[in-house]
């Protein structure tokens, strides 16, 4: 069987079982039994914290450890819900891409690492965390020894040392209807909220927010807007869920007083569903040296270290002291969409790479 055939089937059954959050121990018997047969002593932690974003269930973290080692390799289990998209535990195939959700985030990371520990029999030690879509209670309970940590993210094979804030908010706004032919008689809770969001992307402590690794763009995401019933009626109410993304340097919490400032003078109220730090690595850490260098044998050329977007695992564990990279194959741009997406390619670099590191760092 060839690398290839080997890693697209194991993205298959990843894939094709279903691990939407609180749904993680689905994957731990085929995990447990993988590791085993490879040498690995698996053991399970439940996790009794909660977050409020985390749903309902019962959530446990699966460890695996082969010989002694000081690195930790981190992958969440859990992925986003299916949503709007079309086949989702089905997995497809465009030429070099292969297609389903969670394929990228996360399913394909954990496939390129379980094929890249079977190719080599060097130390190893591997968590498998839950609820990392939501409220990152798995990786922020997790007992564990090492003096460094590789989280796995679709990062484009770029390790990340730095991570984005954020606050996420949801703002209802309060109008008085009327018929919809006289709005002057009636108060708009609708407009009133797309104000509220021209206001907020457009404050300087939004607009002005700079940093060498993140590229310039909006740092704020309108998700979801529920107003109305139809034009012949002035809303009166109106109902804002957004996410501002914060850049190292600047404050979340911060940005969070300002949500709520802005939530007074519009008389909206205001609940600030999540906020959390940017957060940055040294990146003369030896866990960055390792991967770059680990990339640079592999692919021969050293990459860029870059900033990322989201939230990661990687967090909770730099805040508790273990400096903690992320990197993986794919684009998180593409996380989350109808058509996710990973190269079979990228994973098998990623694969290559993972091995070479365990080697290296034993």
């Amino acid at each position: 069987m060839t690398v290839e055939h080997q890693l697209r089937e194991l993205v298959r059954i990843l894939v094709e079982t279903p691990t939407p959050t609180g749904n993680e121990k689905a994957l731990f018997p085929f995990l447990t039994d993988y590791l085993r047969l490879h040498g690995f002593e698996v053991d399970e932690q439940e996790v009794t914290e909660r977050h409020q974003l985390t749903p309902p269930g019962e959530y446990s973290n699966l460890i695996a450890k082969r010989g002694k080692s000081r690195l930790l390799i981190s992958a969440h289990i859990d992925t986003f819900p299916a949503y709007t998209h079309p086949q989702p535990y089905t997995l497809r195939e465009d030429g070099d891409r292969l297609i389903a959700r969670g394929v990228v985030d996360i399913k394909g990371q954990i496939a390129a690492l379980l094929l890249a520990v079977s190719q080599t029999d060097a130390p190893c030690q591997i968590a498998f965390v839950c609820d990392e879509e939501r409220g990152g209670t798995g990786s922020r309970s997790l007992k564990f020894e090492a003096e460094a940590v590789l989280v796995l993210e679709p990062t484009d094979l770029k390790p990340v040392i730095a991570h984005a804030g954020a606050v996420e908010a949801t703002v209802l706004f309060f109008g008085k209807a009327a018929h919809g032919s006289t709005p002057h008689w009636g108060d708009n809770a609708l407009e009133k909220a797309i104000a509220f969001a021209d206001a907020i992307k457009t404050h300087p402590l939004i607009s002005d927010q700079r940093h060498p690794l993140f590229e310039r763009t909006s740092l704020v995401t309108l998700g979801r807007l529920e107003a109305g019933s139809e034009a012949m009626v002035v809303p009166n109410k109106a109902l804002l869920n957004l996410d501002i993304r914060v850049l190292p340097g600047y404050s979340a919490k911060a940005v969070a007083d300002l949500v709520r400032d802005f939530g007074a003078k519009f008389k909206a109220e205001v609940k600030i569903d999540d906020i959390a730090e940017p957060v940055t690595l040294d990146e003369n850490e030896k866990v960055v040296k390792t991967v770059k260098r680990s990339v640079m044998d592999v692919m021969g050329r050293e990459p860029q270290s870059i900033g990322y977007w989201s939230w990661t695992d990687a967090v909770n564990y730099i805040e508790r002291g273990v400096p903690a990279v992320v990197f993986g194959a794919g684009h998180l741009g593409v996380a989350h969409s109808d058509e996710e997406w990973v190269r079979l390619s990228d994973l098998i670099a990623l694969s290559q790479i993972l091995k070479k590191l365990v080697e290296v760092w034993a």
